[in-house]
């Protein structure tokens, strides 16, 4: 048993901290495609978040606070604090053409911390995907969260021999997000149209070309 109270976070939902404007939290999302010969195979997803949500996490679940996250503490953050985005698609959004998908799961969980900062790490199975291009989106379409691409925020694990790859990040307008700018930290509502008082956000999508 813990000494340390277990705070069973609701994942990004339960930051009172936070100011009383969308969005509510950041993080910064990097990508890396991962391909076997010619073939798409899946996308390594990492995560740095802001250094708000990253101390309520690392004080809620590095029990011996060693700066460090091991099988266990990496399993409560899981269970209390990450899985609940299966709700929200993991912020993870796919696109062919006009299809737009989501992952049902995600494989190879790891968080860590990193100069005080939480940092999620997964994988996403892409295999099932034909075709010579793929658009990857990362964002929050309630936009509780503002999810950021950093400095160089894509990388491509690929044999040059086998496939030629390329990509580049593009702002999407044919699917907005709309959002209450002055919504309540507990406000996860959708909308699916503008309405007076809400502001517009543009995913910015990751296309990649391979062939």
């Amino acid at each position: 048993m813990k000494s340390k109270k277990i705070v069973l976070v609701f994942a990004f939902l339960a930051c009172g901290f936070l100011a009383a404007a969308h969005p509510h939290m950041f993080f910064s999302s990097t990508e890396e495609f991962v391909f076997e010969n010619d073939k798409l195979m899946g996308c390594w997803l990492e995560w740095t978040f802001d250094s708000y949500f990253s101390a309520d996490i690392i004080y809620t679940y590095d029990f011996d606070l060693n700066g460090k996250f091991d099988a266990e503490e990496t399993d409560y953050i899981y269970n209390y604090a990450f899985i609940n985005l299966k709700n929200y698609y993991y912020f993870t959004f796919i696109r062919q053409g006009k299809t737009r998908s989501n992952p049902e799961k995600v494989e190879n969980f790891s968080a860590y911390q990193k100069d005080g900062l939480l940092v999620y790490r997964f994988y996403i199975d892409l295999s099932q995907y034909k075709g010579k291009e793929i658009y990857l989106a990362v964002y929050d379409y309630t936009y509780f969260c503002d999810v950021r691409y950093p400095d160089d925020p894509v990388s491509v694990d690929f044999d040059p021999t086998k496939v030629n790859v390329s990509f580049a990040i593009e702002e999407n307008k044919d699917y907005p997000v709309y959002y209450n700018p002055m919504g309540a930290a507990t406000d996860t509502t959708v909308y699916y149209e503008w309405k007076p008082g809400l502001q517009t956000y543009y995913p910015r999508e990751i296309h990649l070309t391979y062939k």
